[in-house]
Formats: C-alpha cells, sequence, structure tokens
C-alpha cells in the first residue's frame, strides 16, 4: 500500500467515527490459543518480529486480524484473565486521554510508542469498560 493509500484509509476510518482497527488476545498459552483459533475457525498464523521479540497473529483470508500475548510467563500480566481486547483509531491518543479524565474515565495503561506500529493507551469508561486507544504512526496501514 503506497504512504498516501495509507493516509487515505487512516483519514477514512477516523472520519468514519473512529473505526475499531485491532483485536488481541490474552491467554496464558499463546500457542494453545493459536491452535485452537486455526483449528475452529480456518485461520492462520505469522510472527512479526518486533523489538522484545516475536509477536504471533492470527490470519483470515491473507489479512493479519489479531495479536496474541500469552501472559503466563508475563510478570507484568500476572492475574489478568483470559479475554480479547479491542482497538479504536483516534486521532490522537494523548489529546482523548485528557479527555477520558475530564469525563470520569480512567487511564489504565498510560500511552505508549510501539515502535513501527503507533501509539496507543488503554482506558476504563466510569462504568470499568476497557477499551485501547491507538493512533499509527504516519505511513502505517489501518488493519480496518
Amino acid at each position: 500500500m503506497t504512504e498516501q493509500r495509507n493516509e487515505e484509509a487512516r483519514a477514512h476510518a477516523l472520519a468514519e467515527g473512529s473505526t475499531f482497527t485491532w483485536h488481541e488476545l490474552y491467554v496464558a498459552d499463546g500457542e494453545a490459543a493459536v491452535r485452537f483459533y486455526a483449528q475452529v475457525l480456518d485461520w492462520e498464523s505469522q510472527h512479526l518480529e518486533m523489538e522484545g521479540g516475536s509477536y504471533p497473529m492470527l490470519v483470515a483470508n491473507g489479512r493479519p486480524i489479531a495479536g496474541v500475548q500469552a501472559t503466563r510467563d508475563n510478570p507484568q500480566m500476572a492475574g489478568v484473565p483470559p479475554h480479547w481486547a479491542i482497538y479504536v483509531a483516534v486521532d490522537d491518543v494523548d489529546a482523548r486521554l485528557a479527555r477520558v479524565t475530564e469525563h470520569g474515565g480512567n487511564i489504565v495503561v498510560p500511552a505508549m510508542d510501539i515502535p513501527t506500529v503507533g501509539r496507543m493507551a488503554l482506558i476504563a469508561d466510569p462504568q470499568g469498560a476497557h477499551l485501547w486507544l491507538f493512533t499509527p504512526f504516519p505511513g502505517k496501514c489501518q488493519q480496518a
């Protein structure tokens, strides 16, 4: 995808009211989860090499649709129950975080950069529902 098409996709996603752009599965055994979804839904898997290691992804129709995070051996994820997380595209993660707290929400995971991917943060709405906010770095293709 050319850089112009990347920017057009990003602008379209944001104009449409913030598109859900990515999904992530948190489970104790990531390899077992990949096998399960591959067998049940005929998905494939691939790995993305990133800083800090390999990131397993579930792939449908040749397109990565979700990442898999193994929690068992990660002290930062101790006590995290198995769940699916969702990411929504926003124009500016940091500006949206200010609005979250203004309107009674909480910042669960502060804004952080994922090298070569984008900036993200985890929020909780006033009732406790969690959502990841995500802004791709310029030139990165939307997953939507």
